[in-house]
């Protein structure tokens, strides 16, 4: 499992690190502007009658490329996530260290979308030969390019429901409409933002609240591709 394949992504990449800490302690350009995250700290929940949107309008105003940079706390480690787009290239590194500040690994992924809506790992890819070379079932924080891979397949999420995360408005898709060729086990619908396209969040229906791989305190948002990071993959 890897940092695209959701909860408990970094448990089953870096379960040597985690366990070791688990023990001790419980036995653009000008398109879209950059922002400054708001106060985070936790899961944001959200209204209670969301407003509907159509999605290809969202879509049509969101740039070729981006650079989002956030981070997920929890009791015993931080995730430190870079997410990144350059036209078809998607790229994520996701950096995890302790509550003390040491470092307990790196996950990096790629992929990059044809232009039939093939999705081909170009980094971080465990799962089968077939799935490197066109996962139908790419999920986590490269959910981005699951849903271009979508749009060129010719069968994109008709709507979304509009949700905000650490301040960003983002619009949440229903998970089954985005991968219909690989139905999900959970009920998470993963949410891109409304400036740029890129997955900050995944939202529970159940808890009401986002959860799994999700931004809850967002550092920068810009519609300006990280060249090294993507030069690295």
């Amino acid at each position: 499992m890897t940092a695209c394949d959701g909860p408990p992504v970094l448990l089953s990449v870096l379960g040597v690190a985690l366990a070791a800490v688990v023990a001790g302690a419980c036995g653009a350009a000008a398109s879209a502007p950059a922002r400054s995250g708001g106060p985070g700290g936790g899961p944001a929940t959200d209204a209670a009658q969301p407003e509907v949107v159509d999605l290809a309008d969202v879509v049509a105003a969101w740039p070729s490329s981006y650079t989002v940079r956030g981070s997920k706390s929890e009791p015993l480690y931080t995730e430190h996530v870079t997410s990144t787009r350059q036209g078809d290239v998607f790229a994520v590194v996701v950096e995890v260290v302790s509550q003390g500040d040491a470092a307990l690994g790196t996950q990096r992924t790629a992929v990059r979308v044809g232009p039939d809506g093939r999705v081909q790992w170009l980094q971080g890819c465990t799962k089968n030969a077939a799935a490197c070379a066109d996962d139908p079932a790419l999920r986590g924080f490269a959910s981005a390019a699951a849903l271009l891979s979508a749009q060129r397949r010719g069968h994109p999420p008709a709507t979304g429901t509009v949700r905000a995360i650490d301040g960003e408005p983002v619009v949440c898709l229903d998970d089954d409409a985005l991968h219909p060729a690989a139905p999900g086990l959970t009920d998470l619908q993963p949410c891109f933002s409304r400036s740029t396209g890129a997955l900050l969040g995944h939202w529970s229906d159940a808890s009401g609240a986002f959860v799994g791989p999700s931004l809850f305190e967002i550092t920068s948002e810009t519609a300006v591709p990280d060249t090294d990071l993507l030069s690295s993959s």
